[in-house]
């Protein structure tokens, strides 16, 4: 096994090199910008450039689904009214399941 130490710091030394190269080189590689990515704004630019844009969007889709909301509620509560008034029971009205709903704004 002594003939066999001398083998082993010399590979430990040479893949340090070796390693020690490589890494240099990746490291340089990524630390170069690409020329094409300087050109080309990246997604984050494009948001921040159009925020009123984006928030506009969502609050048309928010008030699109607020209405479709309001309507099944409507739909449901009168339903429920017919059916109840039917069976001789107390009437909920319109108003009172929208109170009970989160308030539109």
């Amino acid at each position: 096994m002594a003939d066999n130490s001398g083998n082993f710091w010399g590979g430990f030394l040479f893949g340090a090199a070796v390693g020690g190269v490589v890494g240099a080189l990746v490291a340089i590689k990524l630390s170069e910008p690409e020329d094409g990515l300087i050109d080309q704004p990246s997604d984050l630019d494009r948001l921040i450039d159009k925020p009123q844009t984006s928030n506009e969007f969502a609050r048309r889709n928010l008030e699109k689904k607020i209405a479709q909301l309001n309507a099944a509620i409507d739909s449901v509560s009168q339903e429920l009214a017919s059916a109840e008034g039917k069976n001789g029971s107390k009437q909920i009205s319109v108003e009172s399941l929208r109170d009970m709903t989160v308030d539109d704004k």
